[in-house]
């Protein structure tokens, strides 16, 4: 599994629920059909936005990230985008993830299995046979969207991690 490291912090912009984790495999990908296909099929259709919302939506690339946090139990799953400034509109909220060491894991294939297979792989395999342990947001994983087709088998994404390396442990 190719894997690189990059030592960044983040800022994001966008919106979430809660998860069963069981269920996380199924609930995450209707997450995103209703409450982002569905929802702003217009405003991708268009590309005109109609309120500040939908300005916010288009300014930050809500979308291009999907965020998995545990807390109490359930799984807080975000649909986001990188915070480029600006006002934050009512149904947006901001997540700041602080200065950490990312793995970064590429893969390729149709949206949801190639990236749920890579998590999968993640976890099962790599994790524990690099003795490694999460970082700064502990149990986090971001996953990377492309703009491209994603039921396409040439269909590009990723999943970043915070993890402890080295010294850190």
């Amino acid at each position: 599994m190719d894997v690189s490291y990059k030592k960044q912090s983040l800022t994001f912009i966008g919106y979430h629920t809660f998860i069963d984790p069981q269920k996380g495999y199924e609930e995450c990908p209707a997450f995103w059909e209703q409450g982002y296909r569905q929802r702003f099929a217009h405003l991708y259709n268009t590309m005109t936005p109609e309120n500040a919302l939908e300005q916010a939506m288009l300014d930050n690339h809500i979308g291009a990230y999907g965020i998995c946090l545990m807390k109490d139990g359930k799984l807080d799953y975000w649909i986001a985008g990188l915070y480029s400034g600006g006002e934050v509109p009512s149904g947006l909220e901001i997540l700041e993830v602080p200065e950490s060491i990312f793995a970064m894991f590429t893969t390729q294939g149709p949206l949801p299995d190639s990236l749920q297979s890579l998590n999968t792989e993640i976890y099962e395999k790599w994790l524990p046979s690099e003795g490694l342990k999460h970082g700064a947001m502990r149990d986090m994983i971001i996953e990377v969207y492309s703009d491209q087709d994603p039921a396409s088998p040439a269909y590009e994404c990723a999943i970043w991690m915070p993890v402890l390396k080295g010294a850190q442990l």
